[in-house]
């Protein structure tokens, strides 16, 4: 599914109301996760990857914290098997 999407395309596969869709593109746009296009009667929606960096930096910092914590509990419990 890439590319652009109106709210009736993203509606029909996912069982989903189409307020409800619409209601969470518009908070997707004013995140800025999504922008949309208006061509006619419908709106074009696509995702702005770019703005998914932040998050990306901040997942990305606290895996490693998370990942040392992780093996500095795992040589704990291994010394305390012994």
């Amino acid at each position: 599914m890439g590319g652009e999407m109106t709210v009736h395309a993203l509606t029909d596969p996912s069982g989903v109301s189409q307020p409800a869709i619409s209601k969470h593109l518009g908070a997707l746009k004013l995140a800025g996760l999504v922008r949309g296009r208006r061509d006619g009667r419908e709106t074009y929606y696509s995702v702005e990857p770019k703005a998914l960096a932040p998050l990306i930096d901040w997942i990305s910092f606290y895996s490693t914290f998370w990942n040392n914590r992780f093996d500095r509990l795992e040589t704990l419990l291994k010394r305390m098997d012994q």
